[in-house]
């Protein structure tokens, strides 16, 4: 399936906590990362949220630095959530 994304993904495992104002906080890891987004792995939340729905976002990598962000909904799977910068 990789042949079909327009930007390559990393696999990198870092820190997230996103919150939501309809669920909630939610702590978890990336599992990989592209220009355009992360995919998180969360099975616990696929079932409560949409395509669309927005969280923000704080993501903490292995040097210590956070990063504040907004991000989409973009894919939802059995393993976690697809989501954009938004």
């Amino acid at each position: 399936m990789s042949g079909f994304r327009k930007h390559g993904r990393t696999l990198v495992k870092c820190a997230v906590h996103m919150s939501n104002h309809d669920i909630g906080d939610v702590v978890t890891e990336t599992r990989d990362i592209s220009e355009t987004g992360v995919f998180v792995s969360c099975r616990e939340i696929v079932h409560f949220i949409s395509i669309g729905d927005e969280f923000r976002a704080r993501l903490y990598s292995e040097c210590d630095q956070i990063t504040d962000i907004y991000l989409k909904v973009v894919r939802l799977t059995e393993d976690g959530v697809g989501l954009s910068f938004a």
